[in-house]
């Protein structure tokens, strides 16, 4: 494969952002988000790059928590069967949103973590 800009040049890599070919000469290497064959090529790629997490929020584990904890009640006081689809699903909705709460707080540890270990290094 040939250069798009270079045509006697063997490509050495495509560009991500437009997958054009690109010669040694042609492209730029950013560590981060890989080859590209100009600025504008550059921008996108860093217009594309991932935002920094937004702290994780206890809404949705609150309001699975919640959710389950009514279809459990309404499968306990309203069905005569202790394993019935409400109690099920109440149960799963639950364990569910305990999960996520845990993974949430372990998150915000190690975020914690992190930030102390990378301040305490400077």
């Amino acid at each position: 494969m040939k250069c798009y800009r270079h045509h006697e040049r063997e490509a050495v890599g495509v560009c991500a952002a437009c997958g054009k070919a690109v010669c040694a000469d042609t492209c730029a290497h950013d560590g981060e988000h890989g080859l590209h064959c100009s600025p504008l090529c550059a921008d996108r790629l860093l217009a594309r790059a991932p935002r920094p997490e937004a702290p994780p929020g206890l809404v949705w584990p609150i309001l699975l928590i919640a959710l389950g904890g009514l279809l459990l009640y309404y499968g306990y006081h309203y069905s005569e069967w202790t394993m019935s689809v409400p109690n099920v699903l109440g149960m799963l909705f639950a364990w569910y949103g305990v999960v996520l709460w845990l993974q949430r707080l372990a998150q915000r540890r190690l975020r914690r973590l992190s930030g102390a270990s990378q301040t305490g290094t400077r």
